[in-house]
């Protein structure tokens, strides 16, 4: 297994209406780590706007207001002071990378605009929302399921991560799964650990020692457990062991329906990369059988 360097080129992050300082960093922080260029799309989600025009939609104003309408012109008023302090923040971060980058605004629907700008060598970050409002719009649950269909890789990242240090995570469904060259690249880059969690029956001797003469990672295998894959739960216990900054998996059934809501849930980012129909099949044969 020959170790190549990462394919990536870009990284695009997805801001929204609550967008924080700390999702740029992050973003800003990968970026450099990786050499990419670094892209910033403040979305403006019509659906907020839908959602505010809506003859049901009230919000609570304190000293005596009460409950009344929302205001669609001062609606579109916080949006632009919010673009323009996410302008701000932004580009207080990026200057300091060594890769173009820019920022826009756009408005539309988040999910179809991320696919939109989306193109292979792209890793687009989307941040899941802290607030209630953005919760509402049901963006970020449609971002994931449109995730599985853009070229690019995607990061899912929860609103706060529990470390910025520690080993990067891979699940591999079986020892060509390109998941272990890609997390092998971000360890090097990061000059951390690799955990390769072997999802498949076989040992991974030879695998895991050519990747690690190649590398000169540190490489560490865990063995999984027949059930890993069928549930977030079945993840909880080892991703509190592990104590991953990263968690790395291909798009599969099963990354959507386990690996990628264990990560959020336990605060960890979770880059999904593009699968060979092979790696998809091994995988759902594998959440067959442990199902």
């Amino acid at each position: 297994m020959p170790t190549q360097s990462h394919a990536f080129k870009r990284l695009v992050l997805g801001l929204q209406h609550s967008a924080s300082d700390r999702a740029m960093r992050t973003a800003v922080e990968f970026a450099g780590l990786l050499n990419l260029e670094l892209l910033g799309l403040f979305l403006e989600d019509v659906r907020l706007h839908e959602l505010a025009g809506s003859p049901f939609a009230r919000e609570f104003k304190l000293f005596g207001g009460g409950w009344q309408p929302i205001e669609l012109d001062r609606l579109s008023r916080d949006f632009e002071l919010a673009a323009r302090n996410a302008e701000r923040l932004f580009a207080n971060a990026a200057r300091r990378l060594p890769t173009k980058w820019q920022f826009e605004v756009i408005r539309g629907l988040t999910s179809e605009t991320l696919e939109s700008v989306s193109r292979t060598g792209d890793i687009v970050m989307v941040v899941q929302p802290a607030s209630p409002v953005e919760h509402a719009t049901r963006q970020f649950p449609w971002s994931v399921e449109a995730a599985f269909r853009w070229a690019s890789a995607v990061m899912l990242v929860p609103p706060q991560t529990v470390r910025r240090m520690g080993p990067i995570i891979a699940i591999a469904v079986n020892p060509n799964d390109p998941v272990i060259q890609t997390a092998a690249a971000i360890a090097i880059a990061a000059k951390e650990e690799l955990v390769i969690v072997q999802a498949w029956p076989r040992d991974a001797g030879d695998t895991v020692r050519e990747l690690a003469e190649q590398s000169g990672l540190r490489i560490k295998t865990v063995g999984a457990r027949e059930n890993l894959l069928s549930s977030p739960a079945s993840l909880f216990p080892l991703l509190d062991q592990l104590k991953g900054q990263l968690l790395v998996l291909t798009r599969s059934a099963a990354a959507h329906e386990a690996a990628l809501p264990a990560g959020l849930v336990r605060r960890i980012p979770v880059l999904l990369v593009e699968a060979p129909q092979t790696i998809l099949d091994d995988t759902a044969s594998q959440t067959q059988t442990s199902g």
